[in-house]
């Protein structure tokens, strides 16, 4: 009896005899078929004059760290049924392999879940820890041999959007909000895929989408009677964007309020001798940041000139190579916008000042210096501090931007004028999470700037309603935006009022594209996870493989 439990089948089988090899670390068992009778695969009819017989070599889970290899000792059978097509056939083992299989079920399914979790080249090395020898390529097509299971018709659908390469091509993914599960993945997102879905689905009575107008017509076409729900937190991302435009617009506002703040601030209690400036040659990178700004600035002349000859948006992008977003931003700016890059944070940050009071105190010898950081816990590179002083020994001058800068950053005064981005946030950004620093860069910007001021409050009124769900002010902020003469915040209010019933519907339910952006999330992963081989239908499988199980679903 201890002998059955290791067999595929005990009913089928019957254990002979088992041989281990060591130096191989291979345990063949070998194992002859019971059955008196078998079935022709074609007319089902049953034979017991047996023809000959044959070895079939199976491949079987591993035991304590050595591979199992079956040996099953199957017979061919005649086929008595003379209208029979074949006059000879094989006894089948639809419990242990299926038929020409050279490995067990339960080995074939063990390494379907490795290779539709893990992926080829991943699941071939678990599966070589594991004792089982399989090729990334035979792993891949084991998941295109899989089948995943159907799912039910969901009641409430989520719908999103995923890019497979971001700014050229985009598929789509459903997902069942209740059950938590991922019930399919559209190669594209036009609005005619996704009304061929609903349709061939049909019991949808919810759709929380974003505000994509292509799911807005698909669903309306695919699902007419079901509500749709315009995710909120799209809708705050399209008033952070109506904000960017804004601000892209009001570019010289934003420099010209950095300045002012930078004239109020007091003198520095010791100036610095002056000296003459010095003519020095331009680094590599300077010049390659000069030759770069010239480009844009060719590109942006460009974009002017084909817009006064009454090209469309469209056309210019087409014409210059540009994204629609770049040349809306040229055209929206009376000036070259230019890149304001974040400041990198650097291991010698929190020991800065330290070294520049050392160097105000005349210590030059650089190495001393870094052994003095060492003691003060000092971890970096010496190449750090030696390139951080370098310039110091040419350009004495250092000392006043210093000072400033931090002056300024004591003060919690920004150091660099906002981008538009930055800028956009702060107005997005409810003011309870605001730092103190934030609130001193944000207050100049809605006091000093008429337009800007406006556009803050209708900004807060309309995220405060999104957040709390105040279906009532909804009619009277549109009325408000388009009165406000700000043609960013018009153009948004006029897209609510185009999509009005899904707004209304994403401040009165309480369903949202949360889960949604989750399950997209999951689904970047294992497209990375592909290596390039994340084909869509490699990745269709992968991503409903193991979706809605109990360890993929929420937690309550």
């Amino acid at each position: 009896m201890v002998n059955l439990s290791i067999l595929p089948d005990p009913s089928l089988l019957e254990l002979m005899s088992v041989e281990v090899n060591d130096s191989l670390k291979l345990i063949t068992a070998t194992a002859t078929t019971t059955a008196t009778e078998a079935a022709c695969p074609l007319c089902h009819q049953l034979s017991q004059r047996i023809h000959s017989h044959y070895s079939r070599t199976l491949a079987d889970l591993p035991c304590c760290g050595q591979r199992v290899q079956w040996i099953v000792q199957v017979r061919r059978f005649r086929c008595l049924n003379p209208e029979c097509k074949r006059k000879l056939f094989t006894e089948r083992l639809p419990t242990c392999a299926p038929a020409y299989a050279r490995r067990t079920l339960r080995q074939g399914g063990a390494l379907s879940e490795v290779a539709c979790t893990l992926g080829g080249k991943v699941g071939e090395r678990i599966a070589a820890l594991m004792s089982m020898v399989i090729s990334h390529d035979t792993l891949l097509r084991l998941i295109r041999r899989s089948q995943p299971a159907a799912a039910a018709t969901p009641r409430i659908l989520g719908v999103d959007d995923f890019a497979w390469k971001k700014g050229r091509r985009y598929g789509t993914i459903l997902i069942d909000l209740e059950r938590h599960q991922v019930i399919d993945v559209l190669p594209d997102r036009e609005a005619e895929t996704l009304a061929a879905w609903l349709k061939a689905h049909p019991g949808v009575e919810i759709i929380s989408r974003d505000r994509a107008g292509a799911y807005a017509e698909g669903a309306s076409t695919g699902a007419p009677h079901a509500i749709q729900i315009a995710d909120r937190f799209h809708l705050l991302v399209n008033v952070m964007t109506a904000m960017t435009r804004l601000f892209e617009r009001k570019h010289e506002s934003l420099k010209r309020i950095h300045e002012e703040e930078e004239a109020l601030d007091p003198p520095l209690p010791s100036a610095p001798l002056e000296k003459e400036p010095s003519c020095k040659p331009l680094t590599l990178t300077q010049v390659q940041q000069q030759v770069r700004r010239a480009t844009r600035q060719n590109r942006y002349e460009e974009v002017k000139a084909l817009h006064k000859q009454g090209v469309s948006q469209r056309a210019i992008a087409a014409l210059t190579g540009l994204h629609r977003d770049t040349v809306h931003r040229y055209l929206n700016t009376s000036e070259l916008p230019e890149i304001v890059r974040p400041h990198r944070r650097s291991k010698l940050d929190p020991y800065k000042e330290f070294l520049h009071q050392r160097w105000a105190e005349g210590a030059r010898n650089v190495t001393h210096l870094v052994a003095e950081l060492r003691e003060q816990g000092y971890r970096g590179s010496e190449t750090i501090v030696f390139d951080y002083l370098r310039p110091l020994h040419e350009q004495p001058e250092w000392l006043e931007a210093y000072q400033r800068q931090q002056q300024r950053a004591s003060q919690g005064m920004p150091t660099a004028p906002l981008s538009t981005r930055e800028a956009a946030w702060l107005f997005v950004c409810p003011p309870p999470k605001l730092k103190l620093s934030q609130v001193r860069q944000l207050d100049p910007l809605r006091t000093r700037d008429a337009e800007l001021g406006k556009a803050y409050e209708l900004v807060q009124d309309f995220c405060t309603m999104v957040n709390r769900r105040q279906l009532a002010f909804l009619p009277r902020w549109i009325d408000e935006a388009k009165a406000s003469g700000l043609p960013e915040l018009r153009r948004f209010a006029e897209g609510l009022y185009r999509d009005y019933d899904a707004v209304r519907a994403a401040l009165s339910l309480e369903y949202s594209n949360g889960q949604t952006e989750g399950q997209v999330h999951r689904l970047k992963l294992i497209k990375r996870q592909g290596y390039g081989r994340a084909s869509f239908d490699l990745l269709r499988l992968r991503v409903l493989h193991g979706s809605g199980r109990p360890d993929h679903q929420k937690c309550v």
